[in-house]
């Protein structure tokens, strides 16, 4: 029924997958903005943007960029195609696919968006300066570990909806979140490796190391042999 509801209104459920992006787009910078001004009580370790491809974009500020506008263009023709396919007939006339493609897209933004607001509300009372005491860092690996086990929680649960309806849509929504969340838990495994190794030793500077002043400079030594001797006929 959900398939053959997005196959029927194609153009519709395209526009709302590439609506959601720009939601999670914009959210993302506001959510980066507004934990700046709580920094002091919430903190992450690292950028506020969780998938690497886009931390530069979301720390730079900048709202505009020619993958903001890619993207989304990118996702809306492969959209596109699944469906002109299934308007041809044969193998890809089954609604499922167009559902499952849909599926992949709408049930992954959709957690993301609900943190998204989460955090927006956690960072607007933190601003009442009696909300907590000192503060509070996570750590980056911490975070992602986090995101991963989030993430397929709703996997566990589109699962649960799928497995009564057979809706391709919900099939789609499980696969990208267990997909995601794999990335984001091999992320954090990276991430923990480098919190555990040791930091790295000061570099030691010219005029830090307590030797060198009786250690002869081989560059002004020439000199130094040559300060106390008179040229000759003086």
């Amino acid at each position: 029924m959900i398939d053959r509801m997005l196959y029927d209104w194609a153009p519709v459920a395209i526009a709302v997958v590439v609506g959601a992006f720009f939601a999670d787009y914009l959210l993302t910078h506001l959510g980066a903005r507004a934990s700046r001004g709580v920094g002091e009580r919430w903190s992450i370790e690292g950028s506020y943007e969780m998938n690497p491809t886009w931390e530069r974009q979301i720390d730079s500020g900048r709202i505009l960029g020619w993958r903001v506008l890619a993207v989304p263009a990118l996702v809306a023709l492969l959209l596109t195609a699944v469906w002109v396919f299934a308007e041809g007939g044969g193998l890809w006339r089954e609604p499922a696919f167009f559902g499952f493609a849909v599926g992949s897209m709408l049930l992954l933004q959709g957690p993301v968006l609900m943190v998204h607001g989460g955090n927006l509300q956690t960072f607007r009372l933190l601003l009442d300066p009696l909300a907590v005491e000192g503060g509070t860092r996570f750590r980056r690996w911490f975070v992602y570990r986090q995101g991963a086990r989030y993430l397929w929680q709703f996997a566990i649960l589109w699962a649960a909806l799928w497995i009564p309806s057979q809706q391709a849509f919900f099939l789609g929504g499980v696969t990208s979140c267990v997909l995601f969340g794999r990335r984001l838990a091999q992320l954090g495994e990276v991430a923990r490796e480098e919190a555990q190794r040791p930091p790295a030793k000061p570099i030691q500077r010219f005029g830090n190391d307590p030797f060198e002043a009786s250690t002869p400079n081989p560059i002004a030594e020439p000199a130094d042999r040559t300060a106390g001797v008179s040229p000759p006929g003086s």
